[in-house]
């Protein structure tokens, strides 16, 4: 049952149009493990990156999903930045992500050209500039992550037996690829602090406004 919807997804996110995405995007080894100390006006509310990888051959179309349980506290965030491992054998393959919430319900996607082929820990901003905390791309905070390559890309998504250092997951069956292991992501929004200011900056507009 779990596994339908992800199929089910192929054929929704295909007409799915989107008002947003993802803005930049950079990179760095494999072999360089944790991701450097994110900026202190964003902060990991998901994090599950370090190895040792695994992962399957490079593929074309889908590349695995695993369920992901944050520690932000509302129903829903502005994602900020994604972080995954992985990536695609040429210059300007597209990976679709997909976010679903606990009922398995398409919550937002987002499709994106890498700009350099081979396997990488990939940072993906939708901020309009680093630290701009200006993302409207709105995922569940708590539910499920897949990657998808397009009909001309084979790629990949790096798994590892590593738990995440940041929230939780289920290594059930049905949850993700093996109950072993779990793909490679991190998930950043917002630092208590900056959703704070956030939320000031609207009231002052809309008393503007008035």
């Amino acid at each position: 049952m779990k596994a339908s919807i992800f199929v089910l997804a192929l054929a929704l996110t295909a007409g799915t149009a989107m008002a947003n995405g993802v803005v930049s995007a950079s990179y760095r080894p494999m072999s360089d493990g944790m991701l450097p100390q994110t900026r202190a006006n964003n902060a990991p509310v998901f994090s599950a990156i370090p190895g040792p990888y695994a992962g399957f051959a490079a593929a074309t179309g889908g590349l695995g999903f695993d369920d992901y349980n944050s520690t932000f506290a509302g129903a829903t965030m502005p994602l900020q930045v994604l972080n995954f491992v992985g990536g695609v054998t040429t210059v300007g393959g597209t990976l679709t992500f997909n976010f679903y919430d606990t009922t398995q319900a398409l919550a937002n996607t987002v499709a994106f050209n890498l700009p350099t082929a081979g396997n990488f820990i990939w940072t993906l901003n939708f901020e309009s500039l680093p630290g701009a905390k200006d993302s409207t791309f709105i995922v569940p905070s708590d539910g499920y992550m897949e990657i998808i390559a397009g009909a001309n890309t084979t790629g990949q998504w790096f798994l590892s037996t590593s738990l995440p250092t940041i929230g939780t997951e289920s290594r059930a069956a049905g949850e993700g690829s093996l109950t072993t292991h779990s793909h490679r992501f991190e998930l950043v929004v917002p630092a208590p602090g900056a959703m704070a200011l956030l939320g000031l900056g609207g009231l002052v507009a809309a008393r503007r406004r008035r």
